[in-house]
């Protein structure tokens, strides 16, 4: 397949300034009143006997992702070629991809799961193992991502990465000149009622980094007690929970809030795609850390599509398109040079040895007490 065809070079000025330190990362996963274990995920996703998977060629593929994961400047010339629509409906949390995909599991044929949720659906077998020789540009991906443990189980692969980044503090800098570069920024009296935080399961590891914790996705009750009663202090500061990218950005458009936590990197490019002056940064105290792939349903027929999609993902101009839409760090090591340069030592793209010290978000083997405790803030 052709790489998409692109503009001509693009200015720094184009890129949003981040300021993220080497030294504290980490990452991530999703929030709501959503309990399931793997087992009620196999029974969901068990493919019939009758329906067996066969190659189709598709007019449409239905995908479950994040935000700016289908955006127009990589999707419509993906679709102009290839005849494929991309259906997509989008997704706050990883708890609410697997709730959708609980609720219709033979509805969608791509999902955008981060590392802590795929090692849930390879288990439930949610997703189908991944044929690298139908994706030419996955002999490009970085290679940590190849046998990274959240997707490559027991000698096969899983997913096919999309990008990765941070979870930050994000401020208005008209409203804050020099935030200082920590959670408790969040806690921050000056600026109450003009706060927002993520309605997401990351927010219970961002509490726990600035308490000082640093087993995030292995809490003990006690430390679960400690973040829900910081938690809980926060509540009455705060504008409101924010779940969705989108949301954010017309929090901060709307002058609602001028600090909070975010994705990293969508928000912050929206807003100054809008002339507003906003920074995002990594707190002193750490951050996490997370990488999502594309997975293809157990049950997708699309196959030769689903294939299509993967590779164009992967062609060096759409990951140049990715990082530019979205702010996130590519996967592909072919497009590091087509970057702009201080956007690639941003995330250390050309740092081979960097990526694989990221501690990325993982299972949470008591997902559902962390999910309760964050409820519980929310609901209280």
């Amino acid at each position: 397949m052709t790489p998409p065809t692109e503009e001509g070079s693009t200015t720094m000025e184009e890129w949003t300034d981040r300021r993220f330190s080497r030294q504290a990362l980490l990452k991530y996963a999703g929030a709501g009143a959503v309990s399931f274990t793997v087992a009620d995920l196999a029974g969901a996703f068990r493919t019939p006997a009758h329906a067996a998977l066969r190659w189709t060629q598709a007019t449409t593929l239905n995908v479950l992702c994040w935000e700016g994961y289908t955006d127009k400047a990589f999707a419509a010339p993906f679709e102009k070629q290839t005849g494929i629509k991309i259906n997509s409906t989008f997704i706050g949390s990883n708890d609410e991809l697997i709730a959708k995909l609980r609720a219709a599991p033979g509805l969608y044929d791509l999902v955008t799961p981060s590392s802590d949720t795929t090692p849930l659906l390879i288990e439930a077998g949610a997703v189908q193992q991944i044929d690298t020789s139908k994706v030419p540009n996955w002999k490009t991906v970085q290679p940590y991502f190849k046998t990274a443990q959240n997707v490559y189980v027991g000698g096969k692969l899983y997913g096919v990465p999309m990008c990765w980044g941070f979870i930050p503090v994000i401020a208005d800098l008209k409203a804050v000149p020099k935030p200082p570069h920590t959670w408790g920024l969040l806690w921050d009296t000056k600026y109450k009622g003009k706060i927002s935080v993520w309605q997401d399961i990351s927010t219970i590891w961002s509490t726990a980094l600035y308490l000082g914790y640093k087993n995030l996705y292995t809490l003990n009750d006690a430390q679960l007690a400690a973040v829900k009663k910081k938690l809980l202090a926060q509540k009455p500061l705060l504008r409101k929970y924010w779940s969705t990218a989108g949301e954010l950005t017309n929090l901060f458009m709307n002058n609602e809030v001028v600090v909070g936590n975010s994705f990293g990197g969508l928000t912050v490019t929206q807003l100054t795609d809008n002339g507003r002056k906003v920074a995002e940064f990594i707190p002193k105290e750490g951050a996490t850390a997370w990488v999502d792939n594309w997975m293809i349903s157990k049950q997708s027929k699309n196959l030769d599509a689903a294939y299509q999609w993967l590779n164009w993902i992967h062609a060096p101009q759409t990951q140049v398109s990715i990082a530019k839409v979205t702010g996130y760090a590519v996967s592909n090591r072919n497009a590091v040079k087509m970057l702009p340069t201080r956007y690639a030592k941003t995330y250390h793209l050309d740092e081979s040895s960097f990526i694989p010290k990221l501690t990325f978000w993982k299972k949470v083997p008591r997902r559902q007490k962390y999910l309760d405790t964050l409820n519980a803030v929310v609901a209280g």
